[in-house]
């Protein structure tokens, strides 16, 4: 016979839910093990409330949505950092890659979007300087160009050119200086320093976006693979005077020589090329 209003239904949910976070924080040091789960599950609990706030019941804006979502974001990274907790981080960035998905209303600029993802990938890229986390830079990775790919079939238009050329070169540089962080931090084991799949699936995966965006312009492809070949000849040769890196100077030099080679085919015809590769 009573109907309590869904506000203060959330509302009371928020409540309790801080107070959950706030127990699991105060335990962090005689507890741990039950600590971090009770943090994460909170903070879920809260990204849910807002969620809920913003597309089932309509109570916040859209804004209001994702501006909570972000700072949620934030603060989960911050709780990571502080308790040296990887999975704590990981959630975070999931949460924040997902926010834009979940307070989303159908439009919005793609500039506003993609440098949201810009600010994500630098705390990635912040993160990796301090510490070893590749499933985290990882998880970045594959949202960052799962997105950008997926936006870019769906949305892409030629007048949109200019800022998504500049958005893919800023991607592309921060994928390439978060491996070189983490070999940074890992080179002084001596032992897996190279993540393959990010030195080697950046290139791949920039490369194919940046066919779609220049495939119509004259020799667009040729150059942009011939930028990429001399890009990463130099960033080897740089690499080269710190022999604890000679695997991942070596790795660069071969991609190197791999965009180099393309960029032939893409400018000349089948005699040229030939006579070329010889």
């Amino acid at each position: 016979r009573v109907s309590v209003p869904i506000e203060l239904r959330l509302a009371g949910i928020v409540l309790a839910d801080i107070a959950l976070l706030a127990w699991g924080w105060r335990i962090r040091l005689s507890r741990p093990a039950i600590s971090l789960p009770v943090q994460g599950a909170a903070l879920g609990v809260l990204m849910l409330v807002t969620f809920g706030a913003f597309r089932l019941y309509h109570l916040i804006p859209g804004g209001m949505a994702f501006a909570l979502l972000l700072v949620l974001t934030v603060f989960t990274c911050l709780l990571a950092v502080l308790q040296d907790a990887m999975w704590l981080a990981i959630f975070g960035i999931v949460g924040g890659f997902a926010a834009p998905i979940m307070a989303s209303s159908g439009g919005g600029s793609h500039i506003g979007l993609f440098s949201y993802y810009a600010l994500l990938n630098a705390g990635v890229l912040y993160l990796a300087l301090y510490r070893s986390w590749r499933p985290l830079n990882l998880l970045g990775f594959f949202f960052t160009f799962a997105i950008a790919t997926a936006w870019g079939v769906l949305r892409y238009t030629p007048e949109n050119y200019l800022s998504v050329q500049l958005f893919l070169l800023l991607f592309f540089a921060f994928y390439v200086s978060i491996p070189l962080a983490y070999a940074r931090r890992q080179a002084v084991k001596l032992k897996s320093y190279v993540d393959g799949t990010l030195v080697f699936g950046t290139p791949m995966l920039g490369f194919g976006l940046q066919f779609s965006l220049v495939k119509d312009m004259p020799f667009g492809v040729a150059f942009s693979a011939l930028a990429l070949g001399l890009f990463y000849i130099g960033l080897a040769t740089v690499l080269r005077r710190r022999p604890t890196l000679a695997l991942l100077s070596d790795a660069f030099l071969a991609l190197g020589v791999v965009f180099g080679t393309l960029a032939i085919p893409f400018a000349l015809d089948g005699r040229w090329t030939s006579a070329a590769w010889a």
